[in-house]
């Protein structure tokens, strides 16, 4: 009986099947690993609007290309940025695209809109039918905008969401990962180019505290702690963290690292 050879007959054929077989799957995986055109077109498009954001372009311009820009590569009728107002109640459509009729400046509860909601969860979401929501008042919002697959992405800040980008269309839609990606890229971008735009406190925020409030505030900026601020203010430590506590609302932050920065910031 014939043995498999590595140098002849039966066992050369199976050789040659198998040094093919390693060259096929070497061809697709080199193919594979080689950028798409389409990629490409999506991250030339995502440096330039990069490259307008660092250099402070016009953001109203920049905005607009952001929200054309997600339409067509999620294949969206309507897309929308949206910011977080200063009250954070309400969000106001800043930039639309592809929308039916006059949607910019519209305001948005946040407690009462799909926006809203990725306002206060920091998580996308993306909704096939936003026809068959229980919620009575999104969904007639949603048909008076002629709104039906929906995806929105947050705007991220230091101190969390400060807007959104949404995707819609007019048909049943199940945004696929892809598009989220291109969604949260577009509004990292967006957000870059919003808190680059957005002007600096006007007046220093140090003016309008006074006594034992001024005192404790310069020395969080100093980075002292709450224990040598009470040794240096003659308060106790829990009296230093109440005041404390009062500055972050009084500041619109929540946390020691966002007080600081606005302290920073109204220093000047």
């Amino acid at each position: 009986m014939r043995s498999s050879s590595t140098t002849g007959g039966v066992g050369r054929s199976n050789g040659r099947a198998a040094r093919s077989k390693v060259v096929a799957l070497g061809a697709r995986e080199s193919r594979a690993q080689s950028p798409r055109v389409a990629d490409l077109a999506v991250a030339t498009f995502l440096h330039r609007l990069l490259e307008e954001a660092t250099a402070h372009a016009d953001l109203e311009r920049l905005l607009a290309s952001i929200v054309q820009g997600a339409a067509h590569l999620c294949g969206a009728q309507m897309t929308a940025i949206s910011l977080l107002r200063e009250d954070r109640q309400e969000l106001e459509v800043v930039s639309v695209y592809g929308a039916p009729g006059a949607i910019h400046g519209t305001r948005l509860p946040v407690a009462a809109s799909l926006s809203g909601t990725v306002i206060t969860s920091s998580r996308t979401l993306r909704c096939g039918d936003v026809w068959r929501l229980r919620d009575s008042s999104r969904a007639a919002f949603a048909r008076r905008n002629d709104v039906r697959g929906l995806c929105v992405v947050p705007l991220r800040g230091p101190e969390g969401p400060i807007g959104t980008l949404a995707a819609a269309k007019r048909m049943r839609w199940q945004c696929t990962g892809d598009q989220e990606i291109v969604l949260k890229l577009l509004a990292h971008v967006a957000s870059v180019a919003v808190q680059l735009g957005r002007p600096r406190t006007a007046a220093p925020l140090l003016q309008g505290l006074a006594g034992k409030e001024r005192a404790i505030a310069r020395l969080l900026i100093a980075d002292k702690t709450h224990k040598e601020i009470a040794e240096a203010t003659g308060l106790s430590a829990r009296t230093v963290g109440h005041y404390v506590e009062r500055l972050k609302l009084r500041c619109g932050v929540s946390t020691m690292h966002g007080l600081v920065g606005s302290l920073l910031l109204g220093a000047g």
